[in-house]
């Protein structure tokens, strides 16, 4: 994802953020947004902890294959 992207997508984010304070409801901010409550809160923690930078998608981990028993 290019720079750009990422920054809309934190910005949409944020404005989820901003919606549950204005309304004074998270459900209903969820609602409208399309978000879980569960993900408001890890984007709000996110926020809280790094600021709009938090609010990017994180990389993705990598995955080890297991090793082959016999």
């Amino acid at each position: 994802m290019n720079e750009a992207a990422e920054v809309k997508l934190a910005k949409q984010r944020l404005s989820a953020l901003q919606l549950a304070e204005a309304l004074g409801n998270v459900s209903e901010a969820c609602r409208r947004r399309g978000i879980s409550r569960t993900q408001f809160y890890e984007y709000k923690r996110r926020f809280q902890t790094h600021g709009l930078e938090g609010l990017k998608d994180l990389p993705q981990r990598r995955y080890r294959k297991r090793k082959e028993r016999y």
